[in-house]
């Protein structure tokens, strides 16, 4: 190899300082320089100096760089040229044009002189051995097209055309391409071409690796392949085979090693083999970390495309159980996880809710459950109980499951979400493999659980708004039961006598927190209705019920409609009276047309406005109301919530009155 204080290097650029600069740097290095400002002085310096190396700007005028590298690459010895540019990137045609006509790479501008020396110590290595050995005949043509490779940006394209090419320069048998992974500190085998007449086996392979990984050398040597002929060794009989192996580096780091071997039937690798495949290894080990870095840019990019549109989804969203589906199907979308849960702490019942690949039973629930509550302890330095948690599970489109067991799960990650004064609970992910780029991956997730935790910050915010609404609402409710003695708790009662039918008939969350609102307010209009009519002892005349009571619903919806965050609410107070048949008021809607949470309002209000008293009656009982709920199936109530009503009624003894010892059956 051509020693720096031998090895002239001519720098061809139009701007003279640039090239003054350069020429100071490599001086300072030992090189010795030569300058040129256009083609015809970069031409004539070719013929009279014979330069080791020329680094020539792409960008001359008139595309002379173009005969600069032409002139070049003329004679029996081409001059190796490193083109640079300001204007182009890797992927743009001037550069694979300039590679396939006989450029050695090409750097982009700015880069650092390190970078270039680096690259003409490469150079010169390159052409040394091609001088000192002559390969082929065309070797130039061959090493031209391994320079390529520095504009290859796709890791397995690269990968499948550098095996290639060891083939080919060392006409190996078999061959073996590795990998080293820096994350889980392993080896691991990315190619191979098996020839079973002198391919080495794994233990083989492994020895090789750590000879070279502690050596830091290349490998050539023969080996005897031992084969039992009979149950003594022939080792006479042993065929010879002939390996090598070369490290692939990027700097002074190994990042891969290929190891070629020729049978015993064939000449075994030479030294001049060897220097071959190392100078392909030096291409190959420079491209692999381009790609690296290519790939490397292109997946940070894609992951803040990701994270900004999860942020763009979640504007606008206030509800948590919206935000918490967002998460999922973002999750699922962009991630290989199996299982997420949700947990979601609260006063009474902690929610867990989850979506899972494979069906999955309670046991396995609770196993996750527990998991994710003890990380939300530790982090919250609270005390939520496991026995407090209520299962629901979250449908997603185009996630019909998998009807088998869930699997042991190899990777567990489990997020809290606690800020500040606010412990929301935590957020579980699994799945049954490890991921690919397990700790990119993990910050990606949290990134996406940091955006879930900012929306659900609004949700918590929008929710108190509406709660110190709700309040003022049912204040109002509140005197709604002050001019009506006999009323007094029904709102609530109803509410929640609502939320278990709902719950019967398996309603989404949201819908339920719907109904529950709706089960609060629903008789907010009567703030508009007369006292002497709500406290009227005796039955209410025709005028006073149709002209004057009826109105409640109607004015009630009135208050709540314009209010954003009960405007879903409108329809269910409007309608809370109207009729499976169609005899209800006010609209006399009918069947199907009333809103599902009006019809179950209505029954849930029927039930507790016959249980209690009130100023024209004694209450019925339960026994009695429950009969003529199930006589009113299929005229005034919908029968379906009439069924989900009596299962309810079921669970909590209801259908049998101690006191008279009767019992009512479970269907209408």
């Amino acid at each position: 190899m051509v020693a720096r204080k031998e090895c002239l290097v001519l720098i061809v650029d139009a701007d003279p300082s640039w090239c003054g600069r350069i020429s100071e740097h490599l001086m300072e290095r030992q090189y010795k320089t030569a300058l040129a400002q256009n083609s015809l002085q970069a031409i004539e310096m070719i013929g009279h100096l014979h330069p080791q190396v020329i680094v020539c700007d792409l960008d001359l005028p008139g595309n002379d760089a173009t005969s600069v590298l032409e002139n070049a690459s003329r004679g029996p010895f081409p001059i190796p040229a490193i083109m640079t540019t300001a204007r182009l990137t890797y992927e743009s045609p001037e550069i694979a044009s300039a590679l396939k006509k006989g450029a050695f790479d090409c750097l982009i501008k700015p880069f650092t002189v390190e970078l270039l020396t680096r690259k003409i110590e490469q150079t010169i290595q390159v052409d040394t051995q091609a001088h000192e050995h002559g390969l082929l005949n065309d070797f130039s043509v061959f090493f031209n097209r391994i320079s390529s490779l520095n504009a290859t940006s796709d890791p397995e394209t690269l990968l499948d055309i550098s095996f290639d090419y060891f083939i080919q320069i060392s006409g190996a048998d078999s061959a073996t391409l590795h990998l080293f992974n820096r994350e889980k500190n392993t080896w691991r085998k990315v190619r191979e071409k098996s020839d079973t007449a002198c391919a080495a086996d794994d233990a083989a392979l492994d020895d090789i690796i750590n000879e070279m990984t502690g050596t830091d050398l290349p490998v050539l040597e023969e080996r005897k392949k031992i084969e039992l002929k009979t149950h003594d060794i022939d080792e006479t009989a042993a065929p010879t085979t002939s390996l090598m192996a070369v490290p692939l580096r990027t700097g002074n780091e190994i990042r891969g090693i290929v190891v070629l071997q020729r049978s015993g039937r064939r000449a075994p690798f030479s030294q001049d083999n060897l220097q071959a495949a190392e100078i392909v290894a030096l291409q190959v080990g420079n491209a692999l970390i381009n790609a690296h870095l290519y790939e490397t840019v292109n997946r940070k990019l894609l992951e803040l495309q990701i994270v900004s549109s999860y942020s763009e989804k979640l504007m606008g969203m206030v509800d948590k159980y919206d935000v918490i589906r967002a998460l999922f199907e973002t999750t699922v979308r962009h991630f290989e996880v199996d299982f997420i849960g949700f947990l979601i702490v609260q006063r009474r019942t902690h929610e867990f809710l989850y979506w899972s690949r494979y069906a999955v039973d309670e046991k396995v629930l609770e196993e996750f459950g527990s998991e994710t509550i003890a990380v939300f302890n530790r982090a919250a330095e609270t005390g939520a109980r496991r026995r407090r948690n209520v299962y629901h599970a979250v449908k997603l489109d185009g996630q019909p499951g998998d009807p088998m067991r869930l699997p042991s799960l190899v990777f567990r990650y489990v997020v809290p979400l606690c800020w500040e004064d606010l412990r929301f609970g935590a957020v579980f992910f699994g799945a049954v493999a490890e991921p690919d780029q397990a700790s990119g991956k993990l910050a990606l997730l949290s990134s996406i659980v940091g955006q879930t935790r900012i929306a659900l910050t609004n949700t918590k915010l929008y929710g108190d708004m509406k709660e110190n609404y709700i309040r003022t609402i049912k204040a109002l409710a509140i005197a709604v039961d002050a001019k009506d003695t006999y009323t007094h708790g029904h709102s609530e009662n109803v509410m929640n006598i609502a939320e278990e039918i709902a719950r019967e008939l398996s309603i989404d969350e949201k819908t339920i927190g719907s109904i529950r609102d709706a089960g609060l307010l629903h008789d907010i209009g009567k703030i508009g209705i007369p006292g002497y009519i709500l406290n009227k002892p005796g039955p209410l005349t025709y005028e006073e019920f149709n002209g004057i009571m009826k109105t409640h619903s109607t004015l009630g919806a009135n208050i709540v409609r314009d209010v954003p965050f009960l405007r879903d609410l409108h329809k269910l107070i409007l309608y809370h009276h109207e009729h499976y048949d169609g005899k209800g008021y006010p609209e006399g809607l009918k069947g199907e047309q009333i809103p599902m949470g009006a019809r179950i309002l209505h029954v849930a209000d029927a039930f507790e406005a016959m249980t209690s008293n009130r100023p024209y009656r004694n209450s019925l009982g339960r026994t009695e109301a429950i009969r003529r709920l199930i006589e009113g199936s299929g005229k005034q109530f919908d029968p379906s919530i009439i069924a989900a009503f009596l299962q309810l009624a079921g669970r909590k003894n209801w259908l049998t009155d101690h006191a008279a010892g009767t019992a009512l059956p479970l269907t209408p």
